[in-house]
């Protein structure tokens, strides 16, 4: 027998947990199987690597010696596969693979994140749903992935992905410019309550059930007219007066529509940068973050409605 990555990997586990039976359940093996193959591994290095003690098994001095060695082999693999993974087959550089709900944030993240001194090109998909991009970032589809959530609607987390929230935005309303109530500078969401709405099919994450908690907590249920995610027949509907609709803070504008918030800030949102930990960023993720934050500060910075809710609210604001 060879010893193979697999084998070494074995010897970690054991060690790490102290225990060939938690080592077992852990990598979904019995605990004779794995004694067995402990045995054979000891059998291939020349002699015993652990010893048992009162609370399970612990490493001989061999053992420490052969663990230290196993340890860096693991990760010596782990960034050659990370590293490899940033080429395709005929030798070229692959493209950073970049999810992100439909919103300019991706785009603002997927321009820094291309500069010559980052990388050469990024390749850019937009999900409505942020639980399927979580699913197409662990399953290796994204290096990285730009989300949002609600309070309350927290995003589960997803296997071999973190992410680190990037800002709370309130939720404002967007209507036609001819709207009676776009004369105010705030909206009270109660006052909406007779209105026809377009609202986006659920995500799976929170909308627009966040939403529709918060009109009860206004005293009441949301008369949704129309259903839609694409950007053009939301701006023709809310244009002509079919329907208002809530909206994220850098909802583009036209001069037949107005952007306002809803006064108190009864609902907020939360966009955060998820990344792979076996990825191009896994290791390094300090540039990704960077290109993320600034890229969350010049998106909501292009907002007008934003900036003057902002300088109404002061120290108050959360991101």
């Amino acid at each position: 027998m060879e010893v193979e990555l697999r084998h070494l990997r074995i010897l970690c586990d054991v060690a790490d947990t102290g225990s060939i039976s938690r080592a077992a359940a852990g990598i979904g093996s019995s605990q004779p199987a794995l004694t067995a193959s402990v045995q054979r591994i000891e059998r291939v290095f020349g002699g015993k690597l652990f010893v048992r003690s009162r609370s399970g098994v612990v490493p001989t001095e061999f053992g420490e010696c052969v663990l230290a060695r196993a340890r860096a082999v693991l990760t010596a693999a782990e960034t050659m596969h990370r590293d490899a993974a940033r080429w395709l087959v005929n030798g070229a550089e692959r493209p950073i693979a970049l999810g992100g709900i439909g919103s300019s944030l991706v785009v603002e993240l997927a321009d820094r994140i291309a500069r010559p001194e980052h990388v050469p090109t990024v390749s850019v998909r937009t999900e409505f749903s942020p639980i399927r991009l979580l699913e197409l970032l662990s399953a290796g589809q994204f290096d990285a992935a730009v989300v949002s959530d609600y309070p309350g609607h927290e995003l589960p987390p997803a296997s071999g992905v973190l992410r680190r929230p990037l800002g709370m935005q309130p939720v404002f309303v967007a209507l036609a410019a001819d709207h009676p109530a776009a004369v105010a500078t705030e909206i009270d969401l109660s006052a909406l309550a007779g209105e026809r709405w377009v609202l986006g099919p659920s995500d799976g994450a929170g909308w627009p059930e966040s939403f529709e908690d918060a009109c009860g907590r206004a005293g009441f249920r949301p008369r949704v007219a129309h259903r839609s995610t694409e950007l053009q027949a939301l701006h023709r509907l809310i244009a002509a007066g079919r329907a208002i609709s809530p909206c994220r803070v850098t909802f583009p504008t036209t001069p037949e529509i107005a952007i306002r918030p809803l006064s108190g800030d009864p609902l907020w949102m939360r966009y955060l940068i998820a990344w792979r930990t076996d990825g191009v960023f896994g290791r390094e993720p300090e540039a990704l973050l960077a290109a993320a934050g600034d890229a969350y500060r010049c998106d909501t910075a292009a907002s007008p409605a934003y900036r003057d809710w902002r300088a109404a609210r002061g120290d108050l604001v959360l991101g």
